[in-house]
């Protein structure tokens, strides 16, 4: 039976054309390779009076807005460097470095939803936690 199977399999080869095999042969190898599952872009945030900012990760840069002091930096380059449980991006505005930290344990914000990802943010000698969501969106759901 094995030697049925065989030659039905070399049969079919040599009666396909070429231009078939390499489409068959490519479909397969796309099949094969891994899918990027890597998430790039975030929008991480916090929701209160005192703390409040709101950071939206997209394409290498970080924006930046913070309640107290009251700034806001439409487009920071930013270095990522990924770890086995989340990411960091660090950057320099005019007043120092700026770190986000964003790892995959859950969140839960001021406002009682669950979200993806918790965050940390390092900057102006403050840090603060917040969550993050995984997509760069205008506005923070808080």
């Amino acid at each position: 039976m094995l030697k049925h199977l065989i030659a039905a399999v070399s049969l079919l080869c040599a009666v396909m054309p070429a231009s078939a095999r390499n489409t068959v042969s490519q479909k397969a190898d796309r099949q094969a390779q891994p899918k990027d599952t890597v998430v790039r872009n975030f929008t991480a945030f916090r929701g209160d009076a005192e703390n409040g900012w709101r950071a939206v990760v997209r394409g290498g840069r970080m924006e930046l807005e913070t309640v107290r002091p009251r700034e806001y930096h439409r487009s920071i380059p930013v270095r990522r460097s990924a770890y086995a449980k989340g990411v960091e991006l660090t950057g320099k505005t005019r007043f120092g470095e700026v770190v986000l930290n964003i790892n995959g344990k859950r969140c839960r914000d001021a406002g009682g939803r669950l979200n993806e990802f918790t965050a940390t943010l390092h900057y102006r000698g403050k840090t603060t936690k917040g969550c993050a969501v995984r997509g760069a969106y205008g506005t923070a759901p808080t």
